[in-house]
Formats: structure tokens, sequence, C-alpha cells
């Protein structure tokens, strides 16, 4: 009987994550419950207890997203060492030929946190350690992210957001923001020019999975005394042949 429960459990937990991660926009929980045998009570517990683990998440409205942790298995990037070390493979062959710090960064709520990367060996360097959660309206990847949802997702993420100035060019109205979100969106390119740590700048290229979504960001930064904007700008080729790769060892998973 205990392991009949507990099959029912996960065969919940399976169908409420399968719900979710179809849609392309965060749900209304109500329209997920509505769609579902689950009994309501239990939804909403599961739906709690996957939002604490962090394989899902909600919005201020109680519209349910996929969490950090459901991206990170997307991404094949969980503590799996033959997957990582190809992975690291990957992005040591784009490091090498910028000959700066390259990594990826998933969507974590209000902020992109550093799940890969590799750093380079000059003497001076800014390290951002893994894990470490960024700013959206301020980075390179996190500009990107926010590059592809809608106006009014945006909105409810500002809304919950100080726009605070971190560097000398951090946008700090959502005007001028979203003037440059509009370009991201365009070119599918972005970029941090001192916006979040002085002297800091990066470029951003989106990471889709196999039916065009956001998955993640694929991005080099370094010190300006080194490559100014426009130089590291000169290496999106290289980008772009790296996230080719990156899609195809995701969609090879």
């Amino acid at each position: 009987m205990e392991n009949e429960n507990k099959a029912n459990a996960v065969s919940r937990i399976i169908e409420i994550v399968t719900q979710t991660a179809g849609h392309e926009q965060p749900v209304p929980l109500p329209d997920l419950i509505f769609h579902s045998d689950i009994p309501k009570p239990t939804y909403h517990r599961l739906v709690q207890q996957l939002d604490e683990e962090k394989f899902l998440t909600a919005d201020e409205r109680g519209n349910v997203y996929p969490g950090a942790e459901l991206k990170r298995i997307a991404l094949n990037l969980n503590n799996h060492n033959e997957r990582r070390a190809q992975l690291q493979a990957i992005l040591h062959g784009l490091s090498r030929r910028v000959n700066e710090t390259c990594g990826i960064a998933i969507p974590d709520g209000n902020g992109m946190v550093y799940h890969e990367r590799i750093q380079t060996n000059w003497p001076l360097q800014i390290v951002l350690p893994l894990g470490m959660k960024t700013p959206v309206w301020a980075t390179a990847s996190g500009k990107l992210f926010l590059s592809t949802l809608t106006k009014a997702q945006r909105d409810r993420i500002f809304d919950q957001t100080d726009l605070i100035k971190l560097a000398k060019n951090t946008h700090t109205e959502r005007e001028n923001l979203e003037q440059e979100l509009r370009l991201i969106r365009g070119r599918q390119v972005s970029v941090d020019n001192e916006e979040f740590i002085d002297g800091l700048v990066a470029v951003a290229i989106p990471v889709l999975s196999e039916d065009g979504k956001f998955l993640a960001s694929l991005f080099c930064h370094c010190p300006k005394t080194r490559k100014n904007l426009d130089q590291l700008l000169t290496f999106l080729p290289d980008l772009s042949r790296t996230r080719d790769q990156l899609q195809q060892f995701l969609m090879s998973q």
C-alpha cells in the first residue's frame, strides 16, 4: 500500500511538471487544476513542494512556470560527470578562442544564475562564482532573458524589482531599458557595457531548446582594460558556433 501511494504521488508530480512545462508562458494555477484529475488540495500541496525545491516557481499573481532546477535538468547541468565534461569541453573551446571567461547562465526568478563557466588564467580578471545570482536588468544574460518575455511578464518582474544603479551605465528607467530590450529581441544579441560592474563588459546570445524556447544564455565577459565591448563583439561568430554545438549536444541527450 505504501509503495502504491508513493507511485501515485510520483505520477502526480510528473503530471504537474509536464503540464507546466508544456506552456510557453506562466499559467494560472486554477487553469492547471481544472485540466487535472488531481484533487485541488493535493495539487496545491504538491505545487508548493515543487516551488520549495525550485522545480516550479510562481509570480505574484500565482501563475506557475518552470523553476531553476527544471531548467537545470533541461540543460543537462546536473552533476553527471560525463555530461558535464562534454559541456565544459565545448565551453573550453570558446574560452580558448576568445581568451576570456565564458559560460552559461539560466533564469531564476528575477535574476540569472551562473551554472557553468570557464575562467581564464589572466592575472587581472573579475570572478563571478558558480551559483551567483545576478540582476536581470544590469547584465547581458539578464537583458537577453527579459527580451524573450512579453511586456506584461516584464512588468510583473519590474514591479517586484528596484532598478538600482549598480555601475556607471546601469539602466534605472524602465522606458530606456524597454527600448534596449526591443533592440536585443531583434538582433538576438545582448551586451553589458559597464552596467553590472564598473570596468566589466560582456556579450550574450540565447541557447534554445529544440522547439525554439529560451533555455539559457551563452556569455563571455572580461575587464574593459583588456578588451572593450567592440573588441568582444568581434567574437560573435565564435559564440554562434559554440551555441550551435551546445544545442546539438542538448538535443542528443
